[in-house]
């Protein structure tokens, strides 16, 4: 039983399973738990190449270009989840559905509802029950589309995260790279579940989806994690849990905060949910952090925006409070 020999049967017997990952990674940790000690991670890749054995093609990750980007901090499970809802998806008969998939940048833990809508109750509905399982973040980073957003300004998904004590930010518009996390495992969960499968009903949906979830969490391993499944990142801490949303209060809380990251380009405009406000040349080709503050009354520039940690710029915004 050579290591090559050895190495090529784990890969096949990893392909065969639609959900599991197949890199070289991957393989050296199957060895392990058979007792063989794996060769360099390029020697596995040169062995599954010489086999004939191709790689999954992954996507392709889009470079910086230099500006710098305000991203939110993530040394630690729990500190941010990036989310975001797929779909309208069909199954046989034009069963339509959509899929609230939610990701732990740092360990990677994920969550996955499947929801009949995209109605704010029934999305926010779907997003309790992922923070029962993963527990509350710190910050939740979501895309600028519905039903995080309105139109004309911010609605129950942003109350709900505010009452649960969670800031909401929102990455710029058009730029889902920004939500790259989440994007990668919605890509994961179309190819190596969606699409590997015949679903009867949403029930039977939902009841895969919840194992699938369950077994990325087990077994998927990430170079960001130094190779750790997202059970073994998460740890068994304590999690904070959230309220039933059949308890939130009417209205919005006394304080709590929601952050915008915004680009600002050459008409010096800084675009919010049903609003606009100038901003100085000096911000233009600059990516800011605007921060609204519910504890502070608008009469005392309740919004504040900031460059590299510093506040460049202020505004007032009634809150509807």
């Amino acid at each position: 039983y050579t290591t090559s020999r050895g190495a090529i049967a784990v890969r096949e017997r990893l392909v065969a399973n639609p959900w599991a990952q197949v890199g070289a990674e991957a393989i050296a940790w199957e060895l392990e738990k058979l007792g063989v000690r794996p060769p360099a991670t390029r020697t596995l890749e040169r062995i599954v190449a010489r086999a004939g054995a191709t790689r999954r093609r992954a996507g392709r990750r889009r470079q910086a270009k230099g500006i710098p980007y305000p991203a939110a901090p993530a040394e630690r499970p729990g500190d941010l989840h990036e989310a975001d809802l797929v779909g309208p998806r069909h199954l046989a008969g034009g069963v339509r559905f959509h899929a609230l998939n939610a990701i732990d940048r740092a360990s990677h833990r994920c969550g996955i509802e499947i929801v009949e809508s995209n109605a704010d109750e029934r999305v926010a509905q779907a997003l309790v029950c992922v923070w029962d399982r993963l527990g509350l973040p710190v910050r939740l980073q979501l895309d600028n589309g519905g039903p995080f957003v309105a139109p004309k300004g911010l609605g129950l998904i942003v109350r709900l995260c505010l009452h649960q004590g969670v800031t909401p930010r929102f990455v710029p518009p058009r730029a889902p790279w920004r939500n790259g996390t989440v994007e990668r495992f919605n890509d994961t969960f179309d190819k190596r579940f969606f699409r590997q499968e015949h679903f009867t009903s949403l029930a039977h949906l939902t009841e895969r989806a919840r194992q699938f979830e369950a077994f990325h969490n087990a077994n998927h391993r990430y170079r960001a994690t130094s190779g750790r499944t997202p059970a073994e990142s998460a740890g068994e801490g304590a999690r904070r849990r959230p309220r039933p949303l059949a308890e939130l209060p009417a209205g919005w809380p006394a304080a709590g905060r929601v952050e915008f990251v915004r680009f600002i380009r050459s008409d010096r405009k800084l675009r919010l949910p049903g609003r606009t406000f100038p901003m100085p040349d000096a911000l233009v080709y600059e990516y800011v952090t605007a921060v609204l503050d519910l504890a502070s009354p608008a009469s005392e520039d309740n919004l504040r925006v900031l460059r590299e940690g510093e506040i460049v710029a202020t505004a007032s915004v009634k809150t509807g409070r």
